[in-house]
């Protein structure tokens, strides 16, 4: 298992490896940050910065389905390639640069599925959304229904995670029956990014099957500071800890795992003790998972570390020093600083466009390999 350490150190150069690694990944890692801050990775086959220049234009569609069980509109946000010039287009409370509605690039291009981090949106990761479009990517971020910023009724129920896989799977469907984004999307090469609650989706879209019994023992573990924990959560959680795998299995004719899916990127994953080794055993595709080392709402050694005893020694592991799960929210505007303080503030040595700068760089790597048959 290959795992790296992202530090910004000013003005200097940080060796590491953190952690048992395979003969492979005991090559030299050098971890440079230089000013202003952009961290870069030396690594033999893999040189980070390579995905800074601008690519080429991004389009965006938003488009609609709606849930089948709620009526719930999902609303999902598609960035492509497209031959038509960008335009400011603001989105409350983002601003974004994209041709909206603009004519693809000829061409077919591999499908990004995003899953946004609780309590988020579609659009709360658009940079890098738009980051991977002008790289040859078709991106899909629905807002999911009853976890997000306007509707948290869903937070910290067995639905948070278990209607992901069948929002994602609605908006793959929406895609592919759109007249001008069908015939570019390539549905046989599909990836997905889970942030967060997102992340545990994702690896059911991936065919991981929960067990609800590690809910039970949680916070024996984690002590009752951990959000999962709080009286107001936990009493949420009551329900969904009480079920066993067999009653969390999917609705009849209905399925959590899509076998389109090829590859998993999983940053700062959550709801890590619904997991066992059993569960993950399913999961036959290649998984790279970032760690924010700060994380305050999903205990990096209660989820993202424990995860990663789970996977195959061929995971790739990246930690973000000093970043919290907000660090991976998009880059703040003034305006966003204004309105949404709490979102738009990292722990104090944390630059978060340094952050998106090498995760992105990441990304990347790892779709571009998997989906676009790009070396390392």
């Amino acid at each position: 298992m290959l795992i790296l350490s992202l530090r910004r150190v000013a003005g200097s150069c940080v060796r590491g490896i953190v952690g048992p690694v395979s003969g492979l990944a005991r090559k030299l890692l050098i971890f440079c940050a230089v000013v202003p801050c952009l961290l870069c990775l030396a690594v033999p086959g893999w040189t980070m910065g390579a995905g800074e220049s601008d690519g080429g234009r991004v389009g965006l569609h938003i488009l609609n389905a709606w849930e089948e069980n709620s009526g719930s509109r999902i609303a999902i946000y598609v960035w492509y390639p497209t031959i038509r010039p960008e335009r400011p287009v603001f989105l409350e409370p983002y601003t974004i640069s994209a041709a909206r509605e603009g004519m693809p690039e000829e061409g077919k291009f591999p499908v990004i599925l995003l899953s946004h981090a609780a309590a988020e949106s579609g659009l709360s990761h658009h940079d890098t959304a738009e980051f991977l479009a002008r790289r040859g990517f078709v991106v899909i971020a629905p807002t999911h229904p009853g976890d997000n910023y306007l509707d948290t009724s869903r937070i910290y129920t067995e639905h948070q995670v278990t209607d992901r896989p069948y929002h994602l799977q609605q908006a793959l469907d929406v895609v592919a029956a759109h007249p001008e984004l069908g015939p570019i999307a390539d549905m046989s090469s599909i990836g997905v990014i889970g942030y967060g609650a997102g992340a545990a989706g994702a690896m059911l879209l991936a065919g991981a099957v929960p067990d609800p019994a590690g809910l039970r023992t949680y916070c024996t573990r984690a002590g009752m500071d951990d959000p999962y924990c709080s009286e107001w959560s936990h009493a949420r959680l009551a329900r969904f800890m009480e079920k066993t795998p067999q009653q969390l299995l999917p609705v009849e004719g209905r399925a959590w795992q899509d076998p389109r899916v090829r590859c998993l990127a999983l940053l700062a994953p959550g709801y890590g003790m619904l997991f066992t080794a059993q569960g993950v055993a399913s999961m036959q595709v290649p998984v790279v998972m970032i760690e924010a080392e700060q994380d305050a709402m999903n205990m990096p050694d209660l989820h993202a570390r424990y995860l990663r005893t789970l996977l195959p020694e061929s995971t790739s592991y990246f930690i973000l020093s000093d970043a919290t799960s907000f660090t991976l929210h998009s880059v703040c505007s003034e305006r966003m600083q204004a309105n949404y303080p709490a979102i738009c503030r990292d722990s104090g040595s944390a630059d978060r466009e340094a952050v998106h700068k090498a995760v992105n760089d990441i990304l990347l790597r790892f779709f571009g390999n998997k989906l676009q048959g790009k070396a390392l």
